[in-house]
């Protein structure tokens, strides 16, 4: 699988004046993730899959995965408490 996206940290570079301390991803069931410290790691929205959209069924819209996973094994997703799917909105925290 072959997945496509932008960085997080450019888009907020992109269309922000400024740059948050922290930021809260909101998922389409509500489900949040506040992300202290957002640019100490890399991270990708996912928007496509083999070239193709993600479709909701497939935990699109947008998701948010790191790009490089240390030594933690990207199987067991307890290793990525700040992984999220379904993404609806970007929020700053002030």
């Amino acid at each position: 699988m072959t997945v496509h996206g932008v960085f997080l940290e450019s888009l907020i570079k992109q269309y922000l004046l400024i740059n948050p301390q922290s930021i809260k991803l909101v998922a389409v069931d509500n489900y949040s993730v506040t992300m202290n410290n957002w640019q100490e790691r890399h991270w990708l929205l996912v928007t496509k899959e083999d070239g193709k959209p993600i479709t909701l069924r497939q935990h699109g819209p947008i998701r948010l995965i790191e790009v490089e996973y240390g030594d933690r094994d990207p199987a067991n997703l307890r290793n990525f408490n700040d992984w999220i799917w379904m993404i609806k909105r970007i929020e700053v925290i002030k």
